[in-house]
């Protein structure tokens, strides 16, 4: 009896190693396309980010009748407030109240004084939502340490609070009790005037959201102005004091209508200061 021998079909080395240079080919020009899916994903993200906040600073204006004060310089007598910032106050409209208790506004003593006492578990300093960092920033994560001011986490996003850091021509200002701005004195038009910004953690881990005290003006860890314009920036600490981000070419803005849109890098610093002031008497349109 003979058996028939049954030859089963299979690749030849030749064609097996064409499959894979063809696969590798493939793959290598879906890359480009995957990586920039994700990277609009992420800046789609962080524009959603701003609205987030947005919509807290308008239901904040809406309870108080004006925007919270950007940071608030201590009283020079008890010292009570101080140096409280914006975010701090609108953690409850953004559903951090959980965050926001632990926050002591009435504390007789600065925001750096009360973060300094409270046990690990209970500092608020180092509790910042995802909603306050940009996906795109690799040190958005990142914990300040100092064996004396403690542990702070940082943000992505500060408010605009004009075109220097004493012109205190913007919305979020650093000031007392008589600097709340409401959306009456905003002459320029809320469409028109933006209200926060991006700015990229440097490697100094600069910009901390619930106490802002920065350069003495108020501005770098919760505020910014406009002061140094838009353009590029890298995480080397000499890029605390200007807007810009991890995107490529742009950074993002809150409006104070509520709405966010990016600028690019060359923007130019006359039209993004007549955007940065409430009421400069210039209208300045930016395109979608």
């Amino acid at each position: 009896m003979f058996r028939r021998r049954l030859h089963k079909p299979g690749f030849t080395l030749v064609e097996l190693l064409v499959v894979i240079a063809i696969i590798g080919t493939l793959v290598g020009l879906m890359l480009p396309a995957v990586n920039s899916a994700r990277e609009s994903g992420r800046r789609v993200q962080c524009l959603n980010n701003l609205k987030q906040f947005g919509l807290a600073l308008h239901a904040y204006h809406n309870d108080y009748g004006s925007f919270p004060i950007g940071n608030f310089a201590p009283n020079p007598s008890t010292y009570i407030g101080g140096w409280w910032a914006f975010q701090a106050r609108l953690l409850p409209y953004l559903e951090s109240k959980d965050i926001y208790k632990l926050c002591n506004f009435s504390y007789q003593g600065d925001c750096f004084d009360w973060m300094a006492i409270q046990p690990p578990q209970n500092d608020p300093a180092v509790m910042i939502p995802s909603f306050s960092k940009c996906p795109d920033d690799s040190l958005r994560d990142a914990i300040y340490q100092d064996p004396v001011f403690g542990n702070y986490g940082c943000t992505n996003y500060l408010g605009v609070m004009g075109t220097s850091g004493t012109a205190n021509d913007g919305i979020l200002l650093h000031g007392g009790p008589n600097s709340a701005i409401n959306f009456s004195q905003i002459a320029d038009g809320a469409s028109h005037t933006i209200i926060m910004g991006e700015r990229g953690i440097s490697e100094l881990l600069y910009g901390w959201p619930y106490c802002g005290y920065g350069d003495g003006t108020g501005q770098g860890d919760n505020l910014m102005s406009t002061q140094l314009g838009l353009s590029q920036g890298y995480p080397d600490g000499n890029h605390d004091f200007h807007f810009w981000s991890y995107h490529p070419h742009m950074a993002h803005f809150l409006w104070a209508d509520g709405s966010a849109q990016p600028l690019t890098y060359d923007t130019d610093l006359g039209t993004l200061q007549a955007l940065s002031t409430r009421a400069g008497g210039e209208v300045v349109e930016v395109g979608q």
